[in-house]
Order: structure tokens, then sequence, then C-alpha cells
């Protein structure tokens, strides 16, 4: 029994060292493909520094054949500075196909480089469209219209993604449009509501003096009236009244200047008034419309203090209610009527107890109020 063991136990060692020939066939694969892309990088690389090597050189011919060769082999080469030798390979099929437009290589090749260089799908399709009607072979026709039906699902792609951005950059700039309108309506805005409270101010102003002036004026009518009343009868009085008769027509025509520049204070007044109650209904408005809005400037919310609702109970003394509202009915202690500076209350603190958690451990002084000095002992 103990023999078997050894024996399967011997059998299963070798079993894990041993090989499957099918494994080593597909590492076998493995390994050759990566050699073959490692010398495929390798051979673009080099067909790519031959070409600038030969456009350094002068021979552009020369150089647009290898840089053909280079991205045909391997694409990534396109992400290196080729100096040019992209726009040349194209305008180079370009006079050929002068020359021979039915030449079928050089249309793959144009097609190609449109595709691949330039991303330009619909020139490459008609590059490749070309190739299709001038060959006669089935196979490179089927061939060429897989290609085409790509070619033609990455056009799709890139005019859908080119309209997502365009619409993503559209509604990007009628935002930016539409928040600088809002900026200069709010600027506009703030400038004429800045208007009227300087109008209104001036309109205060000039109706203070309106409403002092009018009572003067209206004084100094009363007067004149008075002195042409005297004078009407020392006229009807006197028998030598000719004195009489020219200050008489002299305060008559006092009396109706004077009333002409009191009927003109008392309409400038009247308008005043308009104006001012027009100005103040446009700023009330304009203020209740701004408390109503629930967008509010930095500046209103750091102004603004907190309400009853946030705070609750009273505002000298927080955290606290008031005497009313914590036994539910009004306080019966009698207001202090001397005129002498009370403290100011302190909140609850820990290290400053109040009077009712003292009781009588600690002393006051002689009107129920603690010292400093109480507290500093408390520390």
């Amino acid at each position: 029994m103990r023999k078997l063991s050894a024996g399967l136990l011997i059998s299963a060692v070798f079993g894990l060292f041993t090989l499957q020939p099918g494994f080593l066939h597909v590492k076998a694969c493995w390994a050759q493909e990566e050699s073959a892309d490692a010398a495929s990088k390798e051979n673009a690389e080099i067909l790519f520094e031959e070409a600038l090597e030969l456009k350094k050189s002068g021979n552009l011919a020369g150089a647009i054949d290898s840089f053909a060769r280079a991205i045909r082999i391997d694409r990534s080469i396109l992400a290196n500075d080729d100096q040019g030798l992209i726009e040349a390979l194209k305008n180079d099929c370009l006079e050929k196909l002068k020359a021979a437009p039915e030449d079928v290589k050089v249309l793959e090749l144009l097609g190609f480089v449109h595709a691949v260089c330039y991303s330009d799908y619909p020139a490459a399709i008609a590059c490749y469209q070309k190739v299709y009607e001038l060959v006669s072979d089935q196979a490179i026709k089927d061939r060429t219209e897989a290609l085409i039906e790509r070619l033609k699902l990455s056009a799709e792609v890139q005019q859908n993604y080119q309209q997502e951005v365009s619409a993503s950059l559209r509604d990007e700039r009628l935002k930016s449009w539409s928040e600088m309108e809002r900026v200069e309506r709010f600027g506009e805005e703030s400038a004429r509501m800045q208007q009227k409270s300087a109008d209104l101010a001036e309109a205060y102003k000039a109706k203070d003096e309106l409403a002092n002036r009018v009572p003067q004026l209206e004084q100094e009518l009363k007067d004149l009236q008075s002195e042409y009343d005297k004078a009407n009868r020392l006229f009807y009085s006197m028998s030598d009244n000719a004195l009489y008769e020219r200050r008489r027509r002299r305060l008559k025509d006092d009396i109706a200047e004077k009333e002409k520049e009191v009927e003109a204070a008392r309409s400038e007044l009247a308008e005043v008034e308009s104006s001012a109650s027009a100005l103040e209904k446009e700023l009330a408005s304009v203020e209740k419309a701004k408390e109503a809005s629930p967008v509010r400037s930095y500046e209103e919310y750091g102004a603004s203090e907190p309400s009853d609702d946030q705070g609750g109970g009273d505002l000298q003394n927080p955290g606290t209610d008031s005497p009313a509202e914590a036994g539910g009915e009004p306080s019966s202690e009698p207001a202090d009527d001397s005129g002498e500076e009370q403290p100011l209350p302190t909140p609850d603190n820990p290290d400053f107890p109040s009077d009712q958690d003292e009781g009588d451990q600690s002393p006051k002084n002689g009107n129920g109020q603690k010292t400093i000095e109480d507290y500093i002992d408390n520390l």
C-alpha cells in the first residue's frame, strides 16, 4: 500500500513538469506575433528616420516613398513630427493623378492618406469608390466595398460627434451671452434705481423748500392785502388823495404779482409731491420684488440679521425664551423705573452661572446684582 502511494506521488510530480504539445504551439505563436510586431515597429521607425534624412538631403521623392511605406507598416509613426511629409505625400498623389487619373495604386494611397492622416472620410470614400469602379477582381471589389462601408460608418460617427460638439459650443455661447445680458440688465437696473433714489432725494429736498416757501408767500400776500385795504380807506377818507391813489395802484399790482407767485409755488409743490409719491411707489415695488426673489446677493446675506424663527427667544438672551413665552402669561415683576444704568444681561454660560443656580453661595452687592469680583471668585 505504501509502495502504491509513493508511486502515485512520483507520477503526479512528473506530471506537473510535463508540457503539452498544444500549449507549446500556442506560446510559440504568441511569441512569433510579438516578435513580428516589434520587428514591424522597428522597420517603420527605420523607414521614418530614412525619410527624414532623405528630405534633409533634398531627395523629396525618396523621402515620400519611405514615409509612405513607414505609415503603411505602423500608423503610430504619425504621432511623430513628420516635418511636412504628410502634406508632401498628398500633393505628390494629386500630381500623379493629374497625369494618370485612373491609376488605382495612387488612388488607393490617396484614400489611405485622406482617411488615416487627415480623417477626411468623404474624400477617402471618393477615392476608394473610384478604385471599386476601376478594378475587375471581385475579391478586391469586396474588400474595397467593405472598407467603404467602414469609412461611411466612421464618417457618420464623426459627423454626429461634430454636431454634438457644435451644439455644446452653441449652448455654451448662448449661456455666456445670456449671463452677460443678465449682468448688463442687472447693471442697468441698478444704475436706474440709483438714479431714481437720487431723484427721490432731490424731490424731498424741493418739497421741503416749497413747503416752507408757500406759507411765506401767503403771508406776504396777506400783508400786501392789508396795506392795500389801508391805502384804500385813506383814499376815500382824505380830500387830497393823489398820493394814496398812486400807492393803491402800486399795491394792487404787487398783489396781482404775488398771487401769481403763490399760485406757481403751490403748483410746483403739488407737482413735486406727485413725483415723489410715484418714485416712492416704484422703489417700494422694487424692494418688495427683491424680498420675494429667492436669489440674494452676498451683501444682502451678510447684512441680514437672524430672524426670530432661526434664532428664537430673546435677542439679548440667545437660547432663552421671553417670560411671556415661557410661562404663557405676562411677567408680574415690577419694572425698574430708576434712572440708574443697569448691567447688560449675560448669556447662559457654565463659567458664569446665573443667580438662580448660585443661590446664596455667592455674595451680591446692595442692589441685588453681581459684581465682577463675584464672577472672578467663581472661576
